[in-house]
């Protein structure tokens, strides 16, 4: 199966390479082609397919980093926003785009990397990698493993061809679910892990003192809509009306996902005030500083979740749940289900629409005990799988050492 696997392939990249030459950046081509990678002593490489999974693992990289300093540790991506993310976590790791899985090009690549443990985030499965490190005894760790139930009747249905390459291949999966599902597959050293994206460390803030410092008073409630994509600020203006009314201590502060709409967001409102501004603050507070969301969701009484009202996947919900914050998001929320999964188990979040969001922000804002709750709920999950973490640490150490 492996031959037919590498005929296909070889087929493809007879046209697909040299149509790279057009397609592809400089730096990209080589990568793909297996030239100008990293060539250190001592390396682990790491494989995060894109800014999704290197943003979900990148504790554990910073944490790995610390714990092995005399490891050359580097990083393949496949996309060119995950390749950006990967060169912001630490000036000791080399980025790279993973090259095409040919017999050939995997051959000249391992030939250069020499890696001593190879780890691949979440599920990128390239059969001549895996069976080049299985030939050379290199140990492969899946982390932060998650199969989806349509990758699994496909992975299900191709069992047989898999069976012959993972048997290298060490999986700590994200879940229970997903750890059923890489054993019905073939894989034998599975344990649910926890997952890795609630492994967060934000800053702490003295509550108090940052709301002084923002501008706020001490009494001020404060609604923190985070993240706001187009059509959501309309749903909100509708809304504030009704809650300004019924609470008069109520500060909005909206911080738009894409700083270019902040004066598109301002024009919606009569009244606004900046956050780089110096003005007195107003009902209605546009965040238009980059890096400046956590430090609102720290002092906030209730979290918004941005571009889950409106049909963008939603953003988030873990920084807020950090600080204690009860979070509120819409039914538009793919691209965090797990994450809203998590929460919404232990009643750590609120699953609203924009139907309801008037009638879920007054209960929270009116029970103070229901909020509190809900807040904490939150952060106890986050805490739970905070472990998460140490037991990824643990099995890499642990693979290394063999």
């Amino acid at each position: 199966m492996i031959r037919l696997y590498n005929f296909v392939l070889s087929t493809i990249s007879y046209v697909a390479l040299p149509l790279s030459s057009f397609i592809l950046e400089k730096e990209q081509r080589a990568n793909r082609r297996g030239k100008k990678l990293p060539n250190k002593e001592n390396v682990i490489w790491i494989h995060a397919a894109s800014m999704g999974e290197v943003n979900a693992v990148k504790p554990f990289i910073l944490a790995l980093e610390k714990k092995v300093p005399h490891k050359n540790i580097i990083i393949s991506t496949m996309t060119k926003t995950g390749q950006e993310a990967a060169k912001k976590i630490s000036d000791n790791i080399d980025c790279f785009y993973l090259p095409f899985d040919t017999k050939g090009i995997i051959r000249r690549t391992f030939n250069t990397l020499k890696p001593q443990l190879i780890i691949i985030a979440e599920t990128e499965l390239w059969p001549n990698m895996l069976l080049r490190a299985k030939t050379r005894n290199i140990p492969v760790e899946i982390i932060n493993g998650r199969i989806s139930k349509k990758s699994f009747k496909t992975y299900l249905k191709t069992k047989f061809f898999w069976s012959q390459i993972i048997s290298h291949v060490h999986v700590n999966a994200k879940s229970r679910s997903d750890q059923k599902r890489f054993m019905k597959i073939g894989f034998t050293d599975v344990i649910d892990a926890g997952n890795l994206k609630f492994c967060l460390h934000l800053p702490n803030y003295n509550r108090s003192q940052v709301k002084q410092e923002l501008g706020f008073s001490l009494d001020d409630k404060i609604i923190v809509w985070g993240s706001s994509r187009p059509g959501e600020e309309l749903i909100l203006k509708e809304i504030s009306k009704h809650l300004f009314t019924k609470f008069p201590d109520l500060k909005i502060v909206i911080a738009p996902r894409h700083l270019q709409r902040v004066d598109e967001v301002c024009q919606l409102f009569d009244d606004v005030t900046l956050s780089n501004s110096s003005d007195k603050i107003s009902k209605i507070n546009i965040v238009n500083e980059m890096g400046k969301l956590t430090k609102y969701y720290a002092i906030s009484d209730i979290a918004v979740i941005g571009g889950s009202f409106v049909d963008f996947g939603g953003h988030n919900p873990l920084e807020s749940a950090y600080y204690g914050i009860p979070t509120v998001i819409g039914n538009f929320h793919h691209s965090c289900r797990d994450s809203v999964r998590i929460l919404k188990k232990v009643d750590g979040i609120i699953v609203s629409n924009k139907d309801k969001l008037l009638e879920d922000l007054i209960h929270l804002l009116s029970d103070e005990n229901f909020a509190k709750k809900t807040g904490l709920n939150g952060k106890i999950a986050l805490a739970k799988n905070q472990a998460s973490l140490e037991l990824n640490l643990k099995r890499s150490l642990e693979l290394l050492a063999e």
